[in-house]
């Protein structure tokens, strides 16, 4: 298997679960239970430290490869 094959699939793999890490940071913010709302700001922080950072990888992941030129 190619390398760049094995990227975009590891690249969707992740974006994948960035979507899921995102929309669950999401409901923390908007959630109105009481067990939520209780331990929300440390909730908040976990959330973010874990969706910002798949963020950024699957950014990085995306992004297209830049090709040396050997002469």
């Amino acid at each position: 298997m190619e390398i760049r094959t094995m990227r975009k699939i590891l690249a969707i793999i992740c974006t994948l679960i960035t979507l899921y890490a995102l929309k669950e940071t999401f409901i923390i913010f908007t959630n109105n239970e009481v067990e939520i709302v209780k331990q929300r700001p440390i909730l908040i922080i976990i959330s973010l430290s874990i969706s910002l950072p798949l963020a950024l990888l699957s950014l990085w992941l995306w992004k297209p490869k830049t090709k040396i030129k050997t002469d």
